[in-house]
């Protein structure tokens, strides 16, 4: 018989309910969310939440291993449940199996073109591309020119967003290059804490982006991305892109939420408070108005008293 955790008594981050304080797992899936008075007539393993915040699970949509020097432990201790790495073979491989229970990883071994890999942008032959998920690696404002004449080819294009590949960004992206990133249609990751990226101005012009994240503090880069440049975006346009997006850019649509259906993989965090917030100084930084119907995320201006975590449960099983 499948067992039930039941946790309540606090706050949910779910796309179901706006408004939900209790969520319930069966097995590795979330079955239910909804209010405290309902959970108390579930059955099961009762968990007091005692005001804490519950999320999906973080997706570091980049984490490159040929300048980040990280641990898949420190990532999971950081609430990044996914990890999409890139790297040297024999580093990828060392990482992916060092990893702890509870960690997803997705490799991109450079020079692989058999299967899924990574490999630098000039490196891509537009006369014979690998039938596989390619990680292309974009490290300057030259490689990036360079990858925006390559997908303006439509069967280039069309060839890549088949299969799967994908642009890793370490390089300011100029405004003149967003139209023409939105009109390739390939997933885009970045790391929103370097450069100064036009994240709002891509947002809206229809980029698929997810985030890179700092290995030690996620809730870091959502600051970067809010209040850490002038074209900041929402904290929960953040959230979306530190959390589903990077599972989107994979074709797993339905994944990186807290909803029925989905994958019971949730993080609990202490907090200070919640509240709806966005970049623009022109309208309210802070909402606290429950009519508005958005979930709130914690306060992302302080570094200081950003979300401090305690418990991460993966496929319903804590670890």
């Amino acid at each position: 018989m499948t067992s039930r955790t039941v946790l309540h008594h606090g706050d949910v981050y779910s796309s179901a309910d706006p408004f939900a304080t209790a969520i319930a797992f069966e097995g590795d899936t979330v079955t239910w969310v909804g209010s405290d008075e309902a959970a108390a007539e579930l059955g099961g393993n009762q968990v007091d939440l005692a005001e804490d915040f519950v999320t999906p699970g973080f997706v570091s949509a980049g984490v490159d291993l040929r300048d980040v020097e990280v641990s898949p432990a420190e990532l999971l201790a950081a609430g990044i449940t996914t990890a999409h790495v890139v790297g040297e073979s024999t580093t990828v491989e060392n990482f992916a199996a060092a990893a702890p229970p509870g960690l997803d990883i997705v490799a991109y071994p450079l020079g692989r073109t058999d299967a899924t890999g990574a490999v630098g942008i000039a490196e891509l032959d537009p006369q014979h591309l690998p039938e596989h998920p390619q990680f292309a690696l974009v490290d300057s404002p030259e490689q990036l020119r360079t990858a925006l004449e390559l997908f303006q080819d439509p069967v280039v294009r069309t060839h890549a967003q088949r299969h799967g590949y994908r642009l890793l960004v370490g390089c300011p992206v100029p405004a003149s290059g967003v139209e023409k990133l939105a009109g390739h249609g390939i997933p885009v990751t970045l790391d929103p804490t370097r450069h100064e990226q036009p994240l709002g101005t891509m947002l809206s012009a229809g980029v698929q982006l997810s985030f890179a994240l700092d290995p030690a503090s996620p809730w870091r880069s959502l600051s970067a991305a809010v209040y850490g440049a002038a074209d900041g975006i929402s904290a929960r346009a953040a959230f979306n892109c530190a959390t589903r997006f990077g599972l989107r850019a994979l074709g797993r649509f339905e994944a990186g939420v807290l909803a029925p259906g989905a994958l019971a993989t949730a993080v609990r965090w202490e907090v200070d408070g919640l509240a709806v917030q966005v970049a623009d100084e022109r309208v309210a930084a802070w909402s606290t108005d429950p009519r508005s119907g958005t979930p709130g995320l914690p306060d992302l201006t302080d570094p200081e008293s950003l979300p401090r975590l305690r418990t991460v449960w993966v496929r319903g099983t804590e670890v």
